[in-house]
């Protein structure tokens, strides 16, 4: 008699035993909800911040987070082949999954990495940020053993961070010359970058972006002065990218532009060719009519003000769309129209108040668009916040579809 397949399978590795289990969705699941992610469109994006760039800058793409919730595999292989031969992550694990996937562009790591995450990952060829000595140092001693057994041929490269006012990692730019002499002289490294943040680049006053400009400029000609040249200069975000092309330098590292939204109101106009790629869709599992009066969800937060239709959804919090759209979030119908979440969004489901429209079990609504009562910037205002968390938080419950790119990755993938 065959023996089950789980027994077949020998025992588990000690990564596989003690790797993180993450919810996956069901592909073939009719009523699980959708983001559908359309891969021309980020492209398309990509092609087009290339003809902004200036003094021959290089696009590095940021796909950390899961390339912002649209799928890092898919999105990076996509970039890949339109010729983005750089990408930003900021876990060894995104790390593992571009290399893994078959990604061979290099890889910038945004943040310092703690010692024992180096030396697994020195193997697969990566750029590192670093923002101290003993930083630096942890890297050269990682890639010391690795370069005598010979699983490690070329220095790795380090990119040194500089706070010019973000107030995030790095030395002030009169502390970087140490970083930066510890990362051109130890055996093991080399000094490949010198980087910043600019914290206020997607405002309309240009005056603190400028500033941090001209302290992250002091300091590489304090370095050039002390015989430290990088050969990478960066320092622009997507609102850099966008509104201040003489912070292009060598590479510019566009993120929330790529996946088709402006980094903030101010940038709307500039951001205007950009196509959103993601859209969120989930079903409608059941609807009622009722009378005025009738309270609706936890808390009862919300009341009926006229006899009306409520649709109930398959999708809540823990899909990531956030608690806080409770009777302040839209949704497109599939007739037309938009119908607003009323009462408290819940874990698996939420509620719609569609007034008189004729929706059954089954019919499909947007959550999260590209523009539209459902639109990511416009939830995104009425709730405080950005569109940035709205995409990054949509959660591993939802199916991934994706639509053009021209690769293997297209059709349906867990998130």
């Amino acid at each position: 008699r065959p023996r089950a397949a789980h027994l077949r399978r020998g025992p588990l590795t000690r990564a596989a035993r003690y790797a993180p289990r993450v919810p996956t969705p069901d592909p073939l699941d009719a009523a699980a909800p959708v983001a559908t992610i359309d891969l021309d469109a980020i492209a398309a994006n990509a092609a087009r911040l290339r003809t902004r760039l200036h003094g021959g800058a290089d696009l590095l793409a940021a796909v950390k987070a899961d390339a912002y919730g649209h799928g890092l595999l898919p999105v990076a292989r996509t970039l890949a082949a339109t010729g983005v031969r750089w990408f930003g992550v900021a876990t060894p694990h995104e790390v593992r999954t571009l290399r893994d996937g078959g990604v061979a562009g290099r890889i910038l790591v945004f943040g310092p990495l703690p010692a024992p995450a180096l030396p697994p990952l020195l193997p697969r060829g990566v750029d590192l940020s670093v923002a101290t000595t003993d930083d630096v140092a942890a890297v050269a001693d990682a890639a010391a053993p690795l370069r005598a057994a010979g699983e490690l041929r070329e220095d790795v490269p380090l990119h040194v961070a500089i706070d010019t006012g973000m107030g995030r990692i790095g030395p002030p730019p009169d502390g970087v010359a140490a970083v930066a002499r510890a990362a051109a002289d130890l055996e093991g490294v080399r000094l490949e970058g010198v980087w910043t943040h600019f914290a206020r680049a997607d405002e309309a006053d240009p005056a603190p972006t400028d500033a941090q400009h001209a302290a992250y400029l002091a300091a590489l000609d304090a370095l050039a002065a002390d015989g430290l040249t990088p050969t990478l200069a960066h320092a622009a975000n997507s609102a850099a990218t966008l509104a201040h092309p003489a912070t292009h330098h060598d590479l510019v590292r566009p993120g929330i532009a790529l996946y088709g939204h402006a980094p903030a109101p101010d940038l709307a106009d500039a951001a205007a060719d950009l196509t959103p790629a993601l859209t969120l869709d989930a079903p409608v599992t059941f609807v009622k009519d009722v009378p005025a009066g009738t309270a609706v969800s936890y808390g009862h937060a919300w009341t009926a003000p006229r006899a009306t239709r409520i649709a109930t959804v398959r999708l809540g919090y823990a899909d990531g769309y956030p608690r806080a759209a409770s009777n302040l979030g839209d949704a497109h119908l599939p007739g037309g129209g938009a119908a607003r979440v009323v009462g408290r969004v819940c874990m698996d489901q939420l509620m719609l108040d569609v007034g008189d429209a004729d929706l059954a079990p089954g019919d499909r609504v947007t959550l999260l668009a590209g523009a539209g009562p459902a639109g990511a910037a416009t939830l995104a205002a009425r709730l405080g916040t950005i569109p940035y968390e709205l995409l990054a938080r949509v959660g591993p419950r939802v199916v991934r579809r994706y639509r053009g790119g021209g690769s293997p990755s297209s059709g349906d993938a867990p998130g």
